[in-house]
């Protein structure tokens, strides 16, 4: 018994989550699907709830969870969620709090299997955002396939669309702090560090770790912080 209790303790977020969670099933979903409550919302705040959510493969209870608190040293702000385009789950899927998922009317976004990105998770998907089974994203991680703005030549003609598609190949690992930007393809089985920038297309290998490696220079010797002479005197 005590441990049935704790367990319902631990879990006591799932009762605060219902009214929005019951919305968005049965809004996005056939009722066959929604009766189940397969999507939990945890804090959200629902920006746009148009476009579609589609579901693949065998429906559970609680097998996707938007916004749940689950790192401390972020904020207990749930998620931000507009969908205005398509939205497609291919199992499982898991993203923590102080999260935001933006799709345009002309966005798909993807999610393979045992999907999980612990908070802090931002995407902007105006072309083509697909994550592969088994990805792992992450503390405070941006994923946007557009630019959201066109450069020109001095010339007048402008530089390329300003979008592209970004896809992650299955059990790959973005570590905290990454932004992946349009035309980005990760093969699978790959390691983004942390802090890592993509901004273009690269060619890149399946099992490889990718950073931008940019060496830390010392520019000064013989300084340091002295707590007790600490006070700037301004003029």
């Amino acid at each position: 018994m005590p441990s049935i209790l704790n367990k319902l303790w631990r879990n006591r977020w799932i009762l605060r989550s219902l009214p929005s969670s019951i919305y968005l099933n049965f809004h996005y979903l056939p009722f066959r699907q929604a009766v189940k409550l397969p999507i939990l919302t945890y804090k959200p705040k629902l920006d746009s709830c148009k476009g579609t959510v589609t579901i693949e493969g065998p429906i559970r209870f609680g097998m996707i969870i938007l916004g749940a608190y689950t790192v401390g040293i972020y904020p207990n702000n749930g998620i931000v969620f507009s969908n205005r385009g398509k939205i497609i789950f291919n199992g499982d899927a898991r993203i923590g709090n102080d999260s935001a998922i933006s799709v345009n009317e002309t966005g798909t976004l993807t999610f393979g299997k045992h999907f999980s990105a612990t908070c802090g998770f931002r995407v902007a998907c105006y072309n083509s955002i697909s994550f592969d089974r088994r990805v792992l994203v992450g503390w405070n991680c941006m994923f946007s396939d557009t630019d959201f703005h066109l450069l020109k030549n001095i010339s007048g003609h402008k530089r390329g669309i300003g979008y592209g598609p970004i896809s992650i190949g299955h059990d790959c690992w973005i570590a905290n702090g990454c932004k992946i930007y349009k035309n980005v393809t990760i093969p699978h089985s790959c390691v983004v560090g942390a802090d890592t920038a993509l901004v273009r297309a690269v060619d890149l290998k399946p099992y490889s770790l990718i950073c931008n490696d940019t060496p830390i220079k010392v520019k000064v010797e013989g300084v340091w912080h002295d707590l007790d002479d600490n006070i700037i005197v301004y003029k």
